[in-house]
């Protein structure tokens, strides 16, 4: 009998598992209604105040919204300076050439002076290291030195160094 009543549980049970059940209803109540003006009290209630004057209805002023934040502008990128002024060429010269060349252009240690050459000379001599056109037994050095410089920053060291 215990048998028979376990195998009748499991067949409602697993007939149940694939019915589906009723959804719920999920919509919201409604709200409840509020008075748009104050509810007077009932007349028997006044007695002697009858002929109170009724109060205004009381109005509220509908809340200011709060500015929306200034927000400057990206700034634009400064643009390239067409030529570079004598300091630039004389602060290049300091950090990339004056240890080989000296303070004074006179060259050190075999490596050649560049006092005396013309602004178009030392123009066309960096950008041709550059390139790396072959100029001597001192190119590889020159043109690892030349690659990375603009032709602004060639056009004022050439403006510092040359005569």
């Amino acid at each position: 009998m215990k048998t028979h009543a376990l195998i009748v549980s499991l067949s409602l049970i697993l007939a149940a598992c694939g019915q589906e059940q009723p959804a719920e209803s999920t919509a919201p109540a409604a709200p409840a209604a509020v008075p748009a003006e104050p509810v007077a009290p009932p007349q028997e209630a006044l007695g002697a105040a009858e002929s109170a004057p009724a109060p205004a209805p009381a109005t509220e002023a509908a809340p200011t919204p709060a500015p929306a934040p200034v927000v400057a502008p990206a700034a634009a990128p400064a643009p390239a300076p067409v030529a570079a002024p004598a300091p630039a060429g004389q602060a290049l010269y300091a950090a990339k050439c004056q240890s080989c060349h000296g303070k004074n252009r006179e060259g050190l240690a075999g490596n050649p002076k560049l006092a005396g050459l013309s602004k178009a000379d030392m123009a066309s001599r960096l950008k041709d290291y550059r390139a790396g056109k072959q100029m001597g037994p001192k190119t590889a050095i020159m043109a690892a030195m030349a690659k990375p410089l603009t032709d602004v920053q060639i056009d004022a060291l050439a403006d510092y160094l040359g005569e």
